[in-house]
């Protein structure tokens, strides 16, 4: 509680998606809570209608930026921070001018503006606005400004941790419908890897290779590889000898591991980190062996396999200087394997792309769009290319669907560490290659093995522990504070540097697979919503840790905090989808069947995500489609391209000639 400067206050007004309710806001330790005022009382909404709600929550690791205002959140209702007005705050605060002057100036805002509210009620008081990271922005406006500053201050307190143990999640008690559940226990690697086909028992390797593989405890204590997870499944001919010297030739010792085996055609989608080949092109007999029985494991080493680096070419060569890179086709079976590049771009840039999002709807808490403002806003998404990110990431997963199912090779996947884009497109194609991974059940087991136990860095890329920097004080317009707050504006560029929407992004891609082949998914898109929200919500333990190691040995998270699947799993009718069509598994299908289970994405078919972002369809997307002779010329929010339109099982041939291969 001494972090609470102030715990209630009265008679605060919220606006939020473009309507204002009059009520109170509570600041406890974990959460801000505002409750409307209730009837009867003499007090009414600003805003007629029904409410909609009576409570609103806001845990405080929702909260990625908090302003402190002068006046009303009104004033503020063009979008930018408006000095002329806020200095005419100022100097009435100082000193009234004359009533003819202040009549004038009335009718000046209320022009600008374009509200009903005097201008003498916008300059009164102070507001906070608050931008939440599940795309809910709030504002609250404060009679006295005294009382806005405690709350900022209290706000910022409890919001900026330095540990992440002080997160709401290891104090967190479960209610009564979650206490059954125990969710840490249902993920086993070696269960996973049978129900895929795998046999780890001794016996004569197939043709398929389901007995090629085996399991190692080699990082059972971290100390191999400290992203990586304790048990790994490595080709049956590689020791662990091999597999000690490969790490080194790997960034951040991240060696090839196997994270999928298609049992159909016994094809595998192994991951991996960079090669550090640097400019001196140093190789790895080791690596080079480990990548050769990977191919070699269903006998089919003399196809053309295939090394994907995720990056753009650029990069890669860029990596080169730094002592990385990309490997060298002529130590790999250049003449028989090949390397493609996907051009899938780095976290900085995908961090500046949704940042150019949530300027578009920044405003939702006082503004209602209208007609008139949707052009300018499509205009501002188009330039932010987040569809076009996404389309890059489904076209990425229709190639290595079709090389993997259609052409039968291997795939050997990296990024640079192979902890970003590494998960978003292995996870995407065994999606859609797999109907286990598009059930409720199948999809935890996911997230669980290619997330978590492979060191998706979910504590630094969500940013949990935050910094003050995100925190605005625009009331002193003095010379030191302008100064201080271009100080601030750069420390706050630098403590986000490693912050990027790469787990937000794989699902904003399987809810466009879920648009797409809407009954072959048993959850449903309020899941994947639910799961954003969690995702920064520190209420759960799954999503606070940068890797295994971090989880099991130095946090002890299952032991100390609830997993989030026990939510999901204690309501888990709220999210099932009431369209979706089992596909049950059969022995041998027949060939007609077996492409039914396959998803090809439509990679041209992106649209907004304007559930997540609490928007209706046409705010966001707007189409226009011109059929041509053989093509289709799709203009969206953030596409206007003419892209020829593949058939789903036409072999990916002609799309390879489109991407960079080596």
């Amino acid at each position: 509680m001494e972090y609470l400067k102030i715990t209630k206050v009265d008679h605060v007004t919220l606006h939020r998606r473009g309507r204002s309710f009059e009520g109170s806001l509570h600041l406890t330790t974990h959460h801000l809570i505002f409750t409307l005022t209730p009837a009867g009382d003499g007090s009414t909404t600003v805003s007629s209608g029904s409410s909609g709600f009576r409570e609103l929550w806001c845990c405080y690791p929702m909260i990625e930026r908090v302003e402190f205002r002068k006046g009303s959140a009104l004033m503020y209702i063009k979008g930018d921070y408006d000095e002329e007005i806020v200095d005419r705050a100022d100097r009435a605060d100082r000193d009234r001018a004359d009533r003819a002057d202040r009549a004038d100036r009335a009718d000046k805002a209320e022009s600008v503006h374009r509200t009903d509210i005097s201008n003498s009620t916008l300059l009164q008081g102070a507001n906070l606005k608050l931008y939440c990271r599940d795309y809910n922005f709030s504002s609250f406006d404060f009679a006295d400004k005294g009382q806005c500053h405690d709350a900022f201050e209290s706000i910022l307190r409890l919001t900026c941790i330095d540990s992440i143990e002080k997160c709401y999640a290891f104090i967190y008690e479960p209610i009564e419908i979650e206490a059954p559940f125990d969710s840490w226990k249902n993920y086993d690697v070696v269960r996973e890897f049978q129900r895929q086909g795998l046999h780890f028992e001794e016996g004569q390797n197939d043709s398929l290779g389901s007995y090629g593989w085996r399991m190692t405890d080699i990082n059972s204590d971290y100390s191999l590889c400290d992203t990586y997870p304790a048990r790994l499944c490595v080709p049956q001919t590689i020791s662990d000898t091999i597999l000690s010297h490969t790490v080194r030739f790997r960034s951040k010792n991240r060696f090839p591991a196997l994270t999928y085996y298609y049992k159909k055609n016994g094809c595998t989608i192994v991951r991996c980190s960079q090669p550090l080949v640097g400019i001196k092109q140093n190789r790895s007999f080791q690596d080079e062996k480990l990548v050769y029985e990977v191919f070699r494991t269903n006998c089919k080493e003399d196809k053309r396999n295939l090394i994907v680096d995720a990056r753009p070419l650029t990069s890669a060569m860029a990596q080169v200087a730094m002592g990385a890179g990309t490997e060298n086709m002529d130590n790999y079976c250049g003449d028989k394997n090949r390397k493609v590049f996907l051009g899938l771009e780095n976290i900085h840039t995908m961090r500046e792309s949704i940042g150019k999002v949530k300027q578009v709807l920044k405003n939702s808490d006082v503004s209602s769009r209208k007609e008139e403002n949707l052009e300018a806003d499509y205009e501002k998404l188009d330039r932010s290319g987040w569809l076009e990110h996404i389309s890059r990431l489904l076209r990425s997963t229709d190639l290595l669907i079709k090389w993997i199912h259609l052409q039968g090779v291997h795939i050997v996947i990296h990024c640079s560490d192979g902890w970003d884009r590494t998960p978003q497109v292995v996870s995407l194609v065994q999606i859609c290659i797999d109907p286990y991974f598009r059930t409720l059940e199948g999809f935890v087991v996911l997230v669980e093995k290619d997330w978590c136990s492979f060191g998706h860095r979910f504590n630094e890329r969500c940013g949990h522990l935050q910094k003050d920097t995100k925190f605005y004080n625009y009331t002193s317009d003095s010379n030191f504070q302008r100064i201080r707050q271009l100080n601030q504006a750069f420390k706050h560029q630098q403590s986000t540097k490693f912050e990027s929407p790469i787990f937000q992004q794989f699902l904003d891609c399987l809810y466009q697979l879920m648009r797409q082949y809407p009954s072959k998914f048993e959850y449903n898109e309020r899941f994947l919503r639910r799961l954003v929200y969690h995702l920064f919500s520190c209420q759960y333990g799954t999503f606070l840790q940068d890797c295994e190691k971090e989880r099991i040995q130095e946090l002890r998270l299952p032991q100390r905090t609830r997993s989030v699947w026990d939510y999901f799993r204690a309501r888990k009718a709220q999210f099932l989808n009431p369209n979706y069509e089992k596909i049950e598994e059969v022995e041998s299908p027949h060939e007609s069947e077996e492409t039914e289970t396959i998803l090809y994405p439509n990679f041209t078919d992106v649209i907004f995500w304007y559930e997540l972002y609490g928007k209706r369809y046409e705010e966001l997307n707007v189409e226009k489609a011109v059929i041509k002779k053989g093509t289709t010329t799709t203009t969206t929010a953030s596409t206007a391209t003419v892209t020829s339109v593949a058939s789903a099982s036409t072999p990916p041939v002609t799309q390879l000639e489109q991407l960079q291969i080596s």
